[in-house]
């Protein structure tokens, strides 16, 4: 059996369908919330006046560059960071944890193939998944950067920007692989996805709304901040570089246990 082509026949249809949903909020935002607020400039920013400043913070709101397509883009960024890395975390979850749910970790003892190569090749798959949604993302950002931001346009940070879906959502793939292989049972895959990203959005909140620099350093959301990415043409050096260790050495530890784990009694 060829474990990469059947987890990419079991999960690819799930990864297209939050795909679809990520692209149309893009499509949406930009194309109808972007128009109306130029337009509008100074109404909505009366009605957003109105509004505790916690209110704005929380939610991600910049009002010095809220009316740009960085602006509206970066504060986008948070809502597609959280159904990102639900299907990131889920993917981490479903995928190494298949066997364990199934009751079928036996499988592993029974077929001539080492448990590490079972490992690299579920890895594979959800990479492979996630760098094609990715792609997706990032043509059709770079497709309404072209349409809707105004001259001279800075093509390497639109794509920067872009890409930090995919660096967030591999550091949450790689929680849901270390969450999958140390539970002892995995009751629903969806409903643990969920609660992991939900989790990263309310630390992002959290940090907005207290503004502490150390909180910073455990909300996974703002490791490559998309704002200074448009802005600046860079992420932060010393937060990229967290979530950039974070992702490999909890893979790593996720590599480790899979392949040395007890196999339990059926």
């Amino acid at each position: 059996m060829n474990v990469f082509r059947f987890e990419l026949r079991r999960t690819w249809v799930g990864v297209a369908v939050w795909t679809l949903v990520m692209t149309g909020l893009l499509a949406g935002l930009i194309t109808g919330a972007l128009p109306a607020f130029l337009e509008s400039r100074a109404g909505v920013e009366s009605m957003l006046a109105n509004f505790p400043p916690a209110f704005a913070a929380a939610f991600g709101m910049q009002m010095d560059n809220l009316f740009s397509f960085g602006g509206l883009y970066s504060f986008g960024f948070l809502y597609f960071s959280i159904f990102g890395t639900i299907m990131a975390s889920g993917l981490g979850l479903n995928l190494f944890s298949r066997e364990k749910r199934e009751k079928c970790m036996d499988f592993l003892l029974t077929k001539p193939r080492a448990r590490g190569r079972l490992f690299s090749e579920k890895l594979l798959a959800a990479l492979t998944l996630l760098v094609v949604s990715n792609a997706l993302f990032i043509i059709e950002s770079l497709a309404l950067y072209r349409a809707y931001a105004p001259a001279p346009l800075l093509i390497g940070h639109a794509l920067l920007a872009a890409s930090s879906l995919l660096l967030t959502e591999l550091l949450f793939l790689s929680i849901g692989a270390v969450i999958a292989v140390l539970a002892r049972k995995i009751r629903s895959v969806s409903g643990l996805a969920t609660a992991i990203g939900f989790a990263g959005f309310l630390l992002s909140a959290l940090h907005s709304l207290l503004e502490e620099e150390s909180l910073r350093y455990i909300t996974p959301f703002q490791y490559y901040d998309t704002a200074k990415a448009f802005f600046n043409g860079a992420f932060e050096a010393k937060y990229a570089l967290i979530g950039v260790a974070l992702t490999l050495g909890l893979m790593a530890a996720a590599y480790a246990r899979y392949t040395r784990v007890d196999i339990p009694a059926l």
